[in-house]
């Protein structure tokens, strides 16, 4: 991820199944840590942001981090044309 491609409003899920990291996963929103793990939300895990309030699956996180590809690849196909 390049950050200073991003719009300031643009906001990412990482998830990391790395051995070196726990898997847990963080809000798109808020960036707020969440007591899901990803192995959970690949069952089928749900929960709810403490401090946003925002719901999310791994249906919404995969939505999330689709637009978020798309947001770095627009920018670097405009970033192309100027």
């Amino acid at each position: 991820m390049i950050p200073s491609l991003l719009p300031p409003h643009a906001s990412v899920a990482l998830l990391d199944d790395g051995p070196h990291l726990a898997e847990s996963v963080t809000c798109p929103m808020c960036h707020t840590g969440a007591s899901v793990t990803q192995r959970a939300l690949d069952a089928g895990a749900a929960w709810q942001c403490v401090r946003c309030g925002q719901q999310w699956n791994a249906a919404r996180l995969a939505t999330v981090a689709a637009y978020a590809a798309w947001v770095v690849d627009r920018a670097l196909t405009d970033s192309r044309m100027i």
